[in-house]
Protein backbone atom coordinates (compact mmCIF):
# COMPACT_ATOMS: atom_id res chain seq x y z
CA UNK A 1 0.00 0.00 0.00
CA UNK A 2 1.35 3.20 -0.60
CA UNK A 3 2.06 6.20 2.30
CA UNK A 4 1.71 8.96 -0.52
CA UNK A 5 -0.91 9.89 -3.47
CA UNK A 6 0.04 12.80 -5.78
CA UNK A 7 -2.32 14.52 -8.46
CA UNK A 8 -1.04 17.20 -11.01
CA UNK A 9 -2.97 19.93 -13.64
CA UNK A 10 -2.58 22.34 -15.86
CA UNK A 11 -4.90 25.22 -16.69
CA UNK A 12 -4.86 27.90 -19.62
CA UNK A 13 -8.00 28.88 -18.85
CA UNK A 14 -9.24 32.56 -20.22
CA UNK A 15 -10.28 33.63 -16.38
CA UNK A 16 -9.42 33.02 -12.96
CA UNK A 17 -12.56 31.19 -11.75
CA UNK A 18 -12.09 28.61 -14.60
CA UNK A 19 -8.45 28.12 -14.17
CA UNK A 20 -9.35 27.03 -10.19
CA UNK A 21 -12.23 25.16 -11.23
CA UNK A 22 -9.74 23.11 -13.81
CA UNK A 23 -7.25 22.88 -10.95
CA UNK A 24 -9.45 21.57 -8.59
CA UNK A 25 -11.08 19.34 -11.11
CA UNK A 26 -7.51 17.96 -11.88
CA UNK A 27 -6.03 17.18 -8.05
CA UNK A 28 -8.66 16.96 -6.06
CA UNK A 29 -8.50 13.81 -3.79
CA UNK A 30 -9.16 12.61 -0.51
CA UNK A 31 -7.53 13.74 2.73
CA UNK A 32 -5.09 15.93 0.98
CA UNK A 33 -1.84 17.21 2.96
CA UNK A 34 -1.43 19.95 0.74
CA UNK A 35 -1.92 22.38 -2.57
CA UNK A 36 0.99 23.51 -4.16
CA UNK A 37 0.39 25.67 -7.30
CA UNK A 38 2.64 28.09 -9.39
CA UNK A 39 0.58 30.52 -11.70
CA UNK A 40 1.31 33.33 -14.66
CA UNK A 41 0.51 36.89 -13.41
CA UNK A 42 -1.85 37.57 -16.23
CA UNK A 43 -4.36 36.26 -13.97
CA UNK A 44 -6.54 38.36 -11.89
CA UNK A 45 -4.80 37.73 -9.00
CA UNK A 46 -8.00 39.02 -6.28
CA UNK A 47 -10.62 36.36 -7.83
CA UNK A 48 -7.48 33.82 -8.38
CA UNK A 49 -6.60 34.19 -4.65
CA UNK A 50 -10.46 34.63 -3.32
CA UNK A 51 -11.04 31.02 -6.02
CA UNK A 52 -8.64 29.29 -4.56
CA UNK A 53 -9.72 29.40 -1.06
CA UNK A 54 -12.99 28.81 -2.15
CA UNK A 55 -11.99 25.66 -3.59
CA UNK A 56 -9.55 23.80 -0.95
CA UNK A 57 -9.91 23.62 2.77
CA UNK A 58 -6.21 22.01 3.52
CA UNK A 59 -3.01 23.91 3.29
CA UNK A 60 -2.80 25.79 -0.01
CA UNK A 61 0.99 27.27 -0.95
CA UNK A 62 1.92 29.04 -4.15
CA UNK A 63 3.56 32.13 -6.00
CA UNK A 64 3.66 34.27 -9.61
CA UNK A 65 5.80 32.99 -11.73
CA UNK A 66 8.26 33.93 -15.17
CA UNK A 67 6.68 30.24 -16.51
CA UNK A 68 5.68 26.92 -15.40
CA UNK A 69 6.40 23.25 -15.67
CA UNK A 70 4.07 20.40 -14.64
CA UNK A 71 4.16 16.36 -15.25
CA UNK A 72 3.58 15.57 -19.33
CA UNK A 73 3.45 19.10 -20.10
CA UNK A 74 6.81 20.31 -20.21
CA UNK A 75 7.14 23.92 -20.12
CA UNK A 76 4.23 26.37 -19.99
CA UNK A 77 3.66 30.28 -20.49
CA UNK A 78 0.62 31.82 -18.79
CA UNK A 79 -0.98 28.87 -17.22
CA UNK A 80 -1.94 27.69 -13.84
CA UNK A 81 0.24 24.24 -12.59
CA UNK A 82 -0.76 22.41 -9.40
CA UNK A 83 0.20 19.19 -7.50
CA UNK A 84 -1.87 17.72 -4.56
CA UNK A 85 -0.54 15.58 -2.14
CA UNK A 86 -2.39 13.09 -0.22
CA UNK A 87 -0.32 11.29 3.02
CA UNK A 88 -1.21 10.39 6.34
CA UNK A 89 2.63 10.76 6.91
CA UNK A 90 3.14 14.33 5.93
CA UNK A 91 2.13 17.72 7.53
CA UNK A 92 2.00 21.17 6.20
CA UNK A 93 2.42 24.15 7.98
CA UNK A 94 2.67 27.54 5.97
CA UNK A 95 3.33 30.91 7.55
CA UNK A 96 3.20 34.35 5.92
CA UNK A 97 6.85 36.06 6.74
CA UNK A 98 6.48 39.95 6.64
CA UNK A 99 8.92 43.07 6.71
CA UNK A 100 11.59 40.96 4.44
CA UNK A 101 14.00 43.88 3.42
CA UNK A 102 14.41 44.65 7.15
CA UNK A 103 14.65 40.93 8.65
CA UNK A 104 17.06 39.98 10.63
CA UNK A 105 18.94 37.11 12.65
CA UNK A 106 16.33 37.60 15.41
CA UNK A 107 13.34 37.76 13.36
CA UNK A 108 14.12 34.46 11.86
CA UNK A 109 15.34 32.65 15.19
CA UNK A 110 11.73 33.68 16.58
CA UNK A 111 9.84 32.91 13.70
CA UNK A 112 11.57 29.04 13.10
CA UNK A 113 11.35 28.90 17.19
CA UNK A 114 7.45 29.26 17.04
CA UNK A 115 7.00 26.92 13.97
CA UNK A 116 8.77 24.06 14.92
CA UNK A 117 7.45 24.54 18.36
CA UNK A 118 3.88 24.16 17.84
CA UNK A 119 2.24 21.06 18.09
CA UNK A 120 3.80 18.39 15.97
CA UNK A 121 1.06 17.12 13.65
CA UNK A 122 2.59 14.22 12.00
CA UNK A 123 3.49 11.40 14.65
CA UNK A 124 6.19 10.18 14.38
CA UNK A 125 7.82 12.46 11.49
CA UNK A 126 11.31 11.67 11.20
CA UNK A 127 12.41 14.39 8.47
CA UNK A 128 11.65 17.64 8.25
CA UNK A 129 12.77 20.54 5.53
CA UNK A 130 11.10 23.75 4.50
CA UNK A 131 10.21 25.90 1.13
CA UNK A 132 10.25 29.05 0.51
CA UNK A 133 8.28 31.28 -1.49
CA UNK A 134 10.07 35.06 -1.76
CA UNK A 135 9.03 38.37 -3.77
CA UNK A 136 11.60 38.13 -6.52
CA UNK A 137 11.92 42.17 -7.08
CA UNK A 138 12.38 42.96 -3.43
CA UNK A 139 16.35 42.22 -3.43
CA UNK A 140 15.95 40.42 0.18
CA UNK A 141 16.30 37.26 -0.28
CA UNK A 142 19.94 36.14 0.72
CA UNK A 143 19.51 38.26 4.19
CA UNK A 144 16.11 36.31 4.56
CA UNK A 145 17.88 32.52 3.50
CA UNK A 146 20.68 32.74 5.35
CA UNK A 147 19.00 34.06 8.61
CA UNK A 148 16.49 31.32 8.00
CA UNK A 149 19.26 28.94 7.23
CA UNK A 150 20.78 29.49 10.99
CA UNK A 151 17.91 29.29 12.32
CA UNK A 152 16.72 26.24 11.41
CA UNK A 153 20.25 24.40 11.58
CA UNK A 154 20.41 21.21 10.15
CA UNK A 155 16.56 21.35 8.33
CA UNK A 156 17.34 22.32 4.68
CA UNK A 157 15.67 25.29 3.17
CA UNK A 158 15.04 25.21 -0.50
CA UNK A 159 13.03 27.66 -2.76
CA UNK A 160 12.23 30.08 -5.32
CA UNK A 161 11.90 33.62 -5.79
CA UNK A 162 8.50 34.43 -7.36
CA UNK A 163 8.07 36.22 -11.06
CA UNK A 164 6.04 38.28 -13.35
CA UNK A 165 6.41 36.84 -16.72
CA UNK A 166 9.30 38.82 -17.22
CA UNK A 167 7.59 42.54 -17.01
CA UNK A 168 9.87 43.31 -13.54
CA UNK A 169 7.28 45.25 -12.08
CA UNK A 170 5.76 42.92 -9.27
CA UNK A 171 5.77 39.34 -8.21
CA UNK A 172 3.67 38.16 -5.33
CA UNK A 173 2.99 35.09 -3.11
CA UNK A 174 -0.17 33.97 -2.33
CA UNK A 175 -1.15 33.05 1.65
CA UNK A 176 -4.27 32.66 3.21
CA UNK A 177 -6.61 33.99 0.06
CA UNK A 178 -4.53 36.79 -0.81
CA UNK A 179 -1.30 37.57 -3.22
CA UNK A 180 1.17 39.51 -1.52
CA UNK A 181 4.37 41.62 -2.45
CA UNK A 182 7.00 42.12 0.05
CA UNK A 183 6.64 39.48 1.88
CA UNK A 184 8.09 35.70 1.74
CA UNK A 185 6.14 31.78 2.46
CA UNK A 186 7.85 29.70 4.50
CA UNK A 187 6.46 26.11 4.66
CA UNK A 188 7.15 23.57 7.33
CA UNK A 189 6.88 19.89 5.74
CA UNK A 190 7.03 17.16 8.48
CA UNK A 191 7.10 14.01 7.51
CA UNK A 192 8.53 10.37 7.77
CA UNK A 193 8.52 9.55 4.26
CA UNK A 194 11.79 10.01 2.48
CA UNK A 195 12.66 13.16 0.52
CA UNK A 196 16.00 14.66 -0.86
CA UNK A 197 17.07 18.16 -1.93
CA UNK A 198 18.79 18.93 -5.23
CA UNK A 199 20.84 21.39 -6.99
CA UNK A 200 22.59 21.77 -10.02
CA UNK A 201 24.23 24.26 -12.47
CA UNK A 202 26.15 23.40 -15.60
CA UNK A 203 28.47 26.61 -15.50
CA UNK A 204 31.66 27.06 -15.18
CA UNK A 205 34.23 29.37 -15.27
CA UNK A 206 36.39 31.37 -17.73
CA UNK A 207 39.67 33.36 -17.42
CA UNK A 208 37.63 36.23 -18.80
CA UNK A 209 37.75 38.33 -14.98
CA UNK A 210 35.63 41.23 -14.33
CA UNK A 211 36.04 43.69 -11.31
CA UNK A 212 32.96 45.44 -10.28
CA UNK A 213 34.26 49.09 -9.90
CA UNK A 214 31.13 50.55 -9.36
CA UNK A 215 28.00 49.76 -8.22
CA UNK A 216 24.58 50.07 -5.94
CA UNK A 217 24.24 46.77 -3.93
CA UNK A 218 20.55 47.74 -2.79
CA UNK A 219 19.08 47.62 -6.41
CA UNK A 220 21.91 45.45 -7.35
CA UNK A 221 23.06 47.50 -10.02
CA UNK A 222 27.05 47.75 -11.42
CA UNK A 223 27.66 51.23 -13.27
CA UNK A 224 31.41 50.20 -13.86
CA UNK A 225 33.64 46.84 -14.77
CA UNK A 226 37.10 46.96 -14.72
CA UNK A 227 36.54 51.31 -14.30
CA UNK A 228 34.65 51.22 -17.79
CA UNK A 229 30.85 51.20 -18.42
CA UNK A 230 29.40 47.64 -17.41
CA UNK A 231 27.57 47.22 -20.55
CA UNK A 232 30.44 48.18 -22.66
CA UNK A 233 32.55 45.51 -20.91
CA UNK A 234 30.23 42.48 -20.85
CA UNK A 235 28.99 43.39 -24.24
CA UNK A 236 32.37 43.11 -25.59
CA UNK A 237 33.57 39.47 -23.39
CA UNK A 238 30.24 37.72 -25.05
CA UNK A 239 30.90 39.13 -28.62
CA UNK A 240 27.48 41.58 -29.41
CA UNK A 241 26.80 44.93 -29.35
CA UNK A 242 25.21 46.77 -25.88
CA UNK A 243 22.05 46.76 -27.78
CA UNK A 244 22.28 43.20 -28.54
CA UNK A 245 22.63 42.24 -24.93
CA UNK A 246 18.70 40.90 -24.48
CA UNK A 247 17.57 37.87 -21.95
CA UNK A 248 18.62 34.81 -24.50
CA UNK A 249 22.10 36.21 -24.88
CA UNK A 250 22.32 37.14 -21.17
CA UNK A 251 21.07 33.76 -20.17
CA UNK A 252 23.91 32.16 -21.80
CA UNK A 253 26.88 34.23 -20.53
CA UNK A 254 26.00 34.37 -17.21
CA UNK A 255 28.63 35.71 -14.64
CA UNK A 256 30.64 33.40 -11.94
CA UNK A 257 31.16 34.20 -8.14
CA UNK A 258 34.29 31.77 -6.64
CA UNK A 259 34.31 30.80 -3.75
CA UNK A 260 35.75 28.23 -1.38
CA UNK A 261 36.59 26.13 -4.90
CA UNK A 262 32.50 26.31 -5.53
CA UNK A 263 31.09 27.94 -8.84
CA UNK A 264 28.01 30.72 -7.59
CA UNK A 265 26.15 32.42 -10.28
CA UNK A 266 25.41 36.03 -10.85
CA UNK A 267 22.88 36.17 -13.51
CA UNK A 268 22.46 39.08 -15.15
CA UNK A 269 19.12 40.39 -15.51
CA UNK A 270 19.22 42.83 -18.05
CA UNK A 271 21.19 46.09 -19.19
CA UNK A 272 19.88 49.41 -19.06
CA UNK A 273 20.11 52.29 -21.35
CA UNK A 274 22.51 54.45 -19.02
CA UNK A 275 25.05 51.31 -19.60
CA UNK A 276 24.53 50.11 -16.69
CA UNK A 277 23.89 46.17 -15.64
CA UNK A 278 21.62 44.78 -13.02
CA UNK A 279 21.93 41.37 -11.29
CA UNK A 280 19.51 38.79 -10.07
CA UNK A 281 21.76 38.50 -7.08
CA UNK A 282 23.95 40.85 -4.74
CA UNK A 283 26.68 41.98 -6.09
CA UNK A 284 28.70 44.94 -4.33
CA UNK A 285 32.24 46.99 -5.44
CA UNK A 286 35.15 45.29 -5.33
CA UNK A 287 33.31 42.04 -6.31
CA UNK A 288 35.29 39.67 -8.72
CA UNK A 289 33.62 37.75 -11.02
CA UNK A 290 34.62 35.31 -14.12
CA UNK A 291 32.25 34.89 -17.40
CA UNK A 292 30.40 31.59 -17.10
CA UNK A 293 30.57 29.03 -20.10
CA UNK A 294 27.96 26.49 -20.18
CA UNK A 295 28.01 22.75 -20.52
CA UNK A 296 25.21 20.01 -21.24
CA UNK A 297 22.24 21.54 -19.64
CA UNK A 298 20.41 18.26 -20.12
CA UNK A 299 22.61 16.11 -19.06
CA UNK A 300 23.43 18.18 -16.23
CA UNK A 301 19.84 17.77 -14.99
CA UNK A 302 19.62 13.99 -15.38
CA UNK A 303 22.98 13.78 -13.46
CA UNK A 304 21.40 15.49 -10.48
CA UNK A 305 18.37 13.61 -10.42
CA UNK A 306 20.43 10.35 -10.73
CA UNK A 307 22.11 11.24 -7.76
CA UNK A 308 18.95 12.63 -5.68
CA UNK A 309 17.19 9.04 -6.82
CA UNK A 310 19.60 7.36 -4.43
CA UNK A 311 18.12 8.91 -1.45
CA UNK A 312 14.54 8.30 -3.16
CA UNK A 313 14.67 5.35 -4.95
CA UNK A 314 10.71 5.63 -5.51
CA UNK A 315 10.24 8.97 -6.21
CA UNK A 316 6.34 10.17 -6.39
CA UNK A 317 6.76 14.11 -6.77
CA UNK A 318 9.45 16.77 -8.01
CA UNK A 319 9.07 20.33 -6.38
CA UNK A 320 11.00 22.34 -8.85
CA UNK A 321 12.58 25.88 -8.84
CA UNK A 322 14.33 26.38 -12.38
CA UNK A 323 15.96 29.80 -13.19
CA UNK A 324 13.67 31.84 -15.79
CA UNK A 325 17.47 31.97 -17.48
CA UNK A 326 17.78 28.44 -17.85
CA UNK A 327 14.28 27.96 -19.68
CA UNK A 328 15.71 31.08 -22.43
CA UNK A 329 18.83 29.16 -22.85
CA UNK A 330 16.89 25.45 -22.91
CA UNK A 331 14.84 27.32 -25.09
CA UNK A 332 17.08 28.51 -27.79
CA UNK A 333 19.36 25.40 -28.29
CA UNK A 334 15.66 23.38 -28.67
CA UNK A 335 16.19 21.14 -25.77
CA UNK A 336 12.85 22.09 -23.91
CA UNK A 337 11.39 18.43 -25.37
CA UNK A 338 14.78 16.65 -23.89
CA UNK A 339 14.37 18.44 -20.27
CA UNK A 340 10.23 17.18 -20.43
CA UNK A 341 11.91 13.47 -20.68
CA UNK A 342 14.10 13.95 -17.68
CA UNK A 343 11.01 15.46 -15.53
CA UNK A 344 9.00 13.13 -16.70
CA UNK A 345 11.30 10.36 -14.93
CA UNK A 346 8.55 11.43 -11.88
CA UNK A 347 5.15 13.76 -11.39
CA UNK A 348 6.49 17.22 -11.56
CA UNK A 349 5.29 20.35 -10.96
CA UNK A 350 7.99 23.70 -10.58
CA UNK A 351 8.08 27.66 -12.01
CA UNK A 352 10.75 29.75 -12.94
CA UNK A 353 12.21 31.71 -11.22
CA UNK A 354 14.25 34.91 -10.51
CA UNK A 355 16.58 32.98 -8.59
CA UNK A 356 16.72 29.96 -6.10
CA UNK A 357 17.51 28.91 -2.44
CA UNK A 358 19.56 26.94 -1.40
CA UNK A 359 22.46 25.99 1.70
CA UNK A 360 21.53 29.03 3.19
CA UNK A 361 22.45 31.18 -0.35
CA UNK A 362 20.29 32.51 -3.32
CA UNK A 363 22.32 31.35 -6.29
CA UNK A 364 20.90 31.73 -10.30
CA UNK A 365 20.52 29.89 -13.25
CA UNK A 366 20.32 26.85 -10.98
CA UNK A 367 17.48 24.04 -11.05
CA UNK A 368 16.77 23.54 -7.49
CA UNK A 369 13.81 21.19 -5.78
CA UNK A 370 13.08 18.51 -3.44
CA UNK A 371 11.71 15.31 -4.41
CA UNK A 372 9.20 13.38 -1.78
CA UNK A 373 9.08 9.59 -1.98
CA UNK A 374 6.96 6.35 -1.30
CA UNK A 375 8.31 3.97 1.11
CA UNK A 376 8.43 1.11 -1.97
Amino acid sequence: MTAISVRTAMSVAADAHTAVRDIAQGVTQPDMSVVIFFTSVRFDLPELGRSLQQAFDCPVIGCTSAGEFVSGMGYQKGSMVAASISSRELAVRPVLVEGITDFSGEQAARLVSELVAAPVEQDNATGTFALLMIDGLAGAEEQVVYSLQKAFGSIPVVGGSAGDDFNWRETFVYHDGTFHSGVALLTLFETNLPFAVLQTQHFIRSEVRFEITSANPETRTVFTINNRPAATVYAEAVGVSENELTPAHVSLHPLILWVGGQHYVRSVREALPDGSITFNSAVEEGLVLYLGTGHDIVANLENALEDSLVKVPYPKLLIGFECAHRRLEVEAQGLADRVRLVLDRMENIGFHTYGEQVDSLHVNQTFTGVIIGDHF
